[in-house]
């Protein structure tokens, strides 16, 4: 199959869905496809380049204020000709930005079945601008209805769990829809993992760790998150890792110190990819305070490293932490609700290792192999289905 992938969000950028369009891209292309992908360039020019099998057509982009992502402002100069010549059997568009809009229409035009995925949770945008509930709610509302009728433009739409699916069911999507995971390489991600070069690097204490990864931004309410740090730290003497950067780091630097436990908090800054995955070997727990997650693929990776996890019991979290098995779900914005939890596991050897193990069981129907098959099986049939209608 030809398939091409538009998106304002791919690799290297670092999120949730640029990760998961990156592993796709890979894996479809090592499975025989042809695989080309449209997606934002750097700088403001355009370019080509091949990523293991896959051609990446970059457009001319800038940074766009609020959200450090890139954003292609004039992609419909070239975009259909690169569709045009490339003649995908299917086109794969992931969100609602510029370069998949552009190829959205041209693909519409030209009867190319166009598969959707959403990653986007319009609470992670509005929560960068939004400084009052009046302002938050109107523009959730309005984020939510633009979404919709956005996607109710595609053939069939993926979005990454059921609980996304359902968000986007509840908000008015007409359009078929199927929950298929990010999947996770648990051949990059497992307990096997070799601590000994970030264990170097930061020189972390000998003494039990919490982490968190991922981007420090305001949807991720790491302000609870160093709250709790702080209240279990006035019961238990251990280390807390904050893996990752983005626009919140100062202000949670400057909270760490405000609350005198700077000691007992490393920040890592960027993890260069090669070393990334020994993050979590360093760990004994993972804990996420975000309220805006449509799966988490930083918790996905600590489950296949191994990890318990302490998690916020909002969204699409309690799909991949099952309260009282893998870990626990604490109220969402409940600092001291949060460390009791992180409490509980750290101070049970023979609990933390039994959440572990299951937190391995959880993930194995997250893996890539799994994956990968659930979206050529809908590749397949978006195709089927347009050949049918024409043959009508």
């Amino acid at each position: 199959m030809r398939i091409m992938l538009a998106t304002e969000s791919y690799y290297p950028h670092i999120d949730g869905g640029a990760v998961a369009e990156h592993n796709l891209a890979l894996r479809l292309a090592g499975k025989g496809h042809d695989v080309a992908v449209l997606a934002p360039a750097s700088k403001f020019s355009n370019s080509i380049e091949e990523d293991e099998g896959t051609i990446v057509y970059r457009r001319r982009a800038y940074t766009f204020p609020f959200y450090n992502h890139k954003v292609s402002p004039f992609p419909a100069i070239g975009v259909g000709r690169i569709i045009k010549e490339f003649k995908p059997d299917v086109l794969h568009a992931h969100n609602p930005w510029a370069i998949a809009t552009t190829s959205l229409l041209y693909a519409k035009m030209k009867g190319i079945p166009v598969v959707g995925s959403n990653h986007l949770q319009p609470e992670n945008l509005v929560m960068s601008v939004a400084k009052t509930r009046f302002v938050f709610q109107a523009l959730r509302y309005s984020g939510w209805r633009f979404l919709v009728d956005y996607c109710n433009y595609y053939d069939h739409v993926i979005s990454p769990t059921q609980t996304a699916v359902n968000l986007l069911l509840d908000n008015g999507l007409k359009a078929p829809a199927t929950a298929i995971s990010n999947g996770i390489d648990l051949k990059i991600f497992n307990p096997n993992n070799d601590p000994a070069i970030l264990e170097k690097k930061y020189r972390f204490p000998k003494k039990q760790r919490v982490l968190y990864t991922g981007r420090l931004s305001g949807e991720k309410q790491m302000d609870v998150w160093v709250e709790a740090a702080k209240n279990v730290l006035d019961e238990i003497d251990c280390h807390f890792i904050i893996g990752g950067s983005g626009r919140e780091k100062e202000s949670l630097a400057q909270m760490v110190n405000d609350l005198g436990i700077a000691d007992h908090v490393t920040f890592t800054g960027f993890i260069p990819e090669a070393e990334f995955p020994g993050i979590y070997a360093v760990a004994d727990v993972f804990a996420i305070s975000s309220v805006a997650e449509l799966q988490s693929i930083v918790t996905m990776e600590a489950l296949a490293s191994g990890l318990p996890v302490v998690a916020t019991n909002k969204d699409a979290l309690p799909e991949l932490v099952h309260d009282g098995k893998n870990g626990y779900l604490f109220t969402p914005g409940d600092a001291k609700d949060m460390a009791n939890k992180m409490i509980t596991i750290l101070t049970n050897k023979q609990l933390q290792k039994k959440m572990g193990e299951e937190s391995l069981n959880i993930i194995q129907k997250h893996s890539f192999d799994r994956v990968v098959c659930q979206f050529e099986d809908v590749y397949r049939d978006v195709v089927r289905k347009k050949r049918a209608s024409r043959a009508c």
